[in-house]
C-alpha cells in the first residue's frame, strides 16, 4: 500500500474497458434504439451532451474520489503499522477490494449520480470503520477525526496558525501524569485502563489523585497512606522512613464523594474492582512526573494497595524509585576506616556475605552500594533476580532472572549458574531453604556468594537463618561476614541548633564533653498574650530532618563464631554467645558509627535511639 500506483494500474485498464463499452454504446444510440433509459442516460449519465465522449467534469469528479481515496488508504497503512495493529493486513485488504469494486460499478452504471453515492460509500465506511475501532483504546489527545482533531488540523495545516493544541481535563494541573502498567500485561489493556481512570467522572477523581502524588513527591514521601473515612479523608507521608501525618496534602479537603471518585480512579488505573471497598486489591502505575516543567519527565513505578477497615478504607501507595539515592561507600559512610572493612568484605575470595537491613532501611540501596565498590572487571559476576522484584543495573554484572508469577524461584536458574563456574554470585532475594543450602556447598568450590535477608542487626541475621532451617555446621562453614544496615535521618541543616551534650549521654556514646553537639529544632511554647516568633522550616516542613544516612554492623566471622553457630544449643543462648564475642573482638555494631555521626552533628541522639530501638 505504501507503493500505492501500482494499484493505479488496474483500475486504469478497467476505464479504458469502461471507455470502450460506453463508446459501444453510443454506436447504439446513433443507430436509432432510443427508449426512456437510453434518453436519461444520454442526458444525465456520463456522455451529456458530448457525444462519443465522457464528460470530462464528471470524469475529474470520479478522479478526485480516486486521490482520496489512495491518500486515506495509505494513511490507514501507516497508522496501523506505526500501531502495531495486528489486522493491517484485513484493514487494507478491505479498503481496496470495495474501492475497486464500487469504482468498476460506478463506471458502468449509465446514471452517473446513481453511481458515484456508491464509490464515495465504499470509500468512506472501511475507512471509519477503521477509525473508529482505532479512536476506541486510544488517549482523548490521540484520536483522530474528532471535532478538536479537525479543528486543530484545519488551523494549522490549511490557515498555517500557530495553536497549541487545548489541553484535555487529565493534562491541567499538576505536572505529573499516571500510566496504566504491569508485567507480561498487554499493551491494549494498559492503554484502555489509562483511559477509563482519566475520563472516569470527567477527570476529577483522577486530577485529585495527581495533586495528591505531586504533593507527596514533592514533599520527598516515599509512602502515602490515604485513609478514606465515613466523615473525612486522612493522610500519611513517610518520609525518610518516619510516617507523618499532612494536614495540607490538598488544597481544600476531599468531600466523601470527591474521595470516592479518587478511590474508583486509581483502582480502574491498576485494573481493581472500582466498587470493591472491602476486599484487598492493588497493582502496579507508572508516574511521569515532570517536576521542574522542562519537558523531560522522569519515570517513577508506583504501587497501589487497598484494603477495607472499620473506619472505611485504606490505600498505600509506594513509590518504586529507579535508581537509588547513593553510588558507592563514600557516598553513603564518612569514615576511611568502615569504607575499608567493607570493601574488604565484598572483595573477599570466596565465601557466603549476607547483607541485611529491616524493612524500609535500604536493603537494595546496600546491595547496590557494594556491588558498584565491588572490583568487577577482574572477576566473573553473575546476578539472579526476580523480574517481579527487579533491581538497579549494575555495570559488568550479568543477570540471570526468574519469573515467580510463574511459581519460578532462585533454584529455578542457580544449578544452570553455577555450572557455568562463576567467581562471585549475587543472589538478591533467597527465597526458599534449597537455594541458601545450595549456597553453602557452592562455597566449597572457592566461590563467593552474596545474598540479602531481612534481618534488624548482624546476629539476628545469623540466628534468623538457623530459624529458617539452614543447617547450623553448613552455615558456620560457609559465612564469611554479615554487613547490616540502618538508616538515620540526617538534622536539617538549615534549622538544626546546637546544644552541650548531656554528661550521661556523653559517657554513653563515648563522645568530646567539651564539644558541641546538635539537635532538632525546638519550638518553645509561648506565654499567652507574647509574640511566637517561630517561623517554620520550609526546607524539611519543619520535620528537623531531612534525608538519611547510613550506620553499619558489620560481623566478619572467626573460628569462635563459627564454633558458636555450629554448636547444638538453643537459640537465645547462640544470639548472646555471638554478640559477646562480637563486642569481644571490638565490633560495636550501629552504635560506634551513631556516636560518631551525633558527634560530628549529622544526627541527633533522639533520632539514633529511635533508629538503633526500632525493629
Amino acid at each position: 500500500m505504501k507503493h500505492w500506483l501500482k494499484y493505479s494500474r488496474p483500475l486504469a485498464l478497467a476505464t479504458l474497458a469502461s471507455l470502450a463499452f460506453l463508446s459501444l454504446g453510443d454506436l447504439a444510440l446513433a443507430a436509432g434504439q432510443y427508449d426512456s433509459l437510453a434518453k436519461e442516460a444520454t442526458e444525465n449519465g456520463w456522455r451529456g451532451d458530448y457525444g462519443m465522449t465522457l464528460c470530462p467534469i464528471k470524469l475529474a469528479i470520479l478522479l478526485v474520489f480516486y486521490l482520496a481515496w489512495v491518500a486515506t488508504t495509505e494513511w490507514v497503512n501507516n497508522d496501523s503499522e506505526r500501531l502495531g495493529d495486528p489486522d493491517q493486513s484485513k484493514w487494507n485488504g478491505t479498503g481496496l477490494i470495495a474501492f475497486i469494486v464500487a469504482f468498476l460499478a460506478a463506471l458502468f452504471i449509465p446514471i452517473f449520480w446513481a453511481g458515484l453515492p456508491v464509490v464515495a460509500l465504499a470509500w468512506l465506511i472501511p475507512l471509519f470503520r477503521y477509525i473508529h475501532v482505532r479512536n476506541k483504546p486510544m488517549l482523548d489527545a490521540d484520536k483522530v477525526m474528532t471535532p478538536s482533531h479537525l479543528s486543530f488540523w484545519f488551523r494549522t495545516r490549511v490557515l498555517k496558525q500557530k495553536v497549541k493544541p487545548k489541553k484535555m481535563p487529565y493534562q491541567t494541573g499538576s505536572p505529573i501524569q499516571l500510566e496504566a502498567t504491569g508485567l507480561n500485561l498487554d499493551e491494549k489493556i494498559k492503554i484502555s485502563r489509562t483511559v477509563q481512570s482519566r475520563n472516569h467522572n470527567g477527570s476529577f477523581g483522577y486530577n485529585f489523585f495527581r495533586e495528591l502524588l505531586y504533593h507527596a513527591l514533592h514533599s520527598r514521601a516515599a509512602e502515602v497512606l490515604i485513609e478514606f473515612g465515613a466523615e473525612e479523608t486522612n493522610f500519611q507521608y513517610q518520609i525518610d522512613g518516619v510516617l507523618h501525618p499532612i494536614t495540607d496534602a490538598t488544597p481544600k479537603p476531599w468531600t466523601r464523594e470527591e474521595a470516592d471518585q479518587v478511590a474508583q480512579a486509581a483502582k480502574i488505573l491498576v485494573g481493581a474492582n472500582p466498587e470493591d471497598r472491602r476486599s484487598r486489591q492493588g497493582g502496579l502505575f507508572r508516574i511521569l512526573y515532570d517536576r521542574n516543567r522542562k519537558g523531560k519527565p522522569l519515570a517513577c513505578d508506583a504501587t497501589i494497595e487497598t484494603i477495607g477497615v472499620p473506619s472505611g478504607e485504606l490505600a498505600k501507595v509506594v513509590f518504586k524509585f529507579k535508581t537509588a539515592p547513593f553510588k558507592n561507600v563514600a557516598e553513603i559512610c564518612d569514615d576511611p576506616a568502615r569504607q575499608d572493612k567493607l570493601r574488604s568484605v565484598i572483595n573477599s575470595d570466596k565465601g557466603l556475605v549476607v547483607l541485611s537491613s529491616a524493612p524500609h532501611q535500604g536493603l537494595k540501596t546496600l546491595t547496590t552500594v557494594m556491588f558498584n565498590t565491588a572490583d568487577r572487571f577482574t572477576r566473573d559476576f553473575v546476578g539472579v533476580e526476580d523480574v517481579q522484584n527487579p533491581y538497579e543495573f549494575i555495570e559488568n554484572i550479568t543477570t540471570t532472572t526468574y519469573d515467580s508469577a510463574k511459581g519460578e524461584t532462585p533454584m529455578t536458574v542457580l544449578p544452570d549458574v553455577y555450572f557455568k563456574e562463576p567467581k562471585v554470585v549475587l543472589i538478591r532475594d533467597m527465597v526458599t531453604l534449597d537455594a541458601w543450602k545450595l549456597a553453602c556447598e557452592e562455597v566449597k568450590n572457592d566461590r563467593l556468594i552474596i545474598s540479602t535477608f531481612r534481618a534488624p542487626d548482624a546476629v539476628s541475621t545469623i540466628i534468623g537463618l538457623l530459624q529458617f532451617g539452614v543447617e547450623p555446621n553448613e552455615l558456620a562453614q560457609a559465612l564469611t561476614a554479615v554487613v547490616s544496615q540502618k538508616l538515620v535521618r540526617k538534622l536539617c541543616n538549615t534549622c538544626k541548633e546546637d546544644i552541650e551534650p548531656d554528661p550521661r549521654v556523653a559517657q554513653q556514646l563515648g563522645l568530646d564533653p567539651e564539644k558541641k553537639i546538635y539537635r532538632k529544632r525546638v519550638h518553645e511554647p509561648v506565654e499567652p498574650g507574647q509574640r511566637d516568633y517561630y517561623i517554620p522550616c520550609d526546607d524539611c516542613r519543619d520535620i528537623g530532618y531531612f534525608g538519611r544516612v547510613a550506620v553499619f554492623d558489620t560481623l566478619e566471622i572467626n573460628d569462635d563464631m563459627r564454633g558458636v553457630i555450629a554448636a547444638n544449643a538453643d537459640l537465645a543462648k547462640k544470639d548472646q554467645a555471638l554478640r559477646q564475642l562480637a563486642f569481644k573482638s571490638g565490633q560495636r555494631g550501629f552504635l560506634e558509627d551513631g556516636a560518631r555521626l551525633v558527634q560530628n552533628g549529622v544526627t541527633d541522639y533522639n533520632e539514633l535511639v529511635r533508629c538503633l530501638t526500632s525493629k
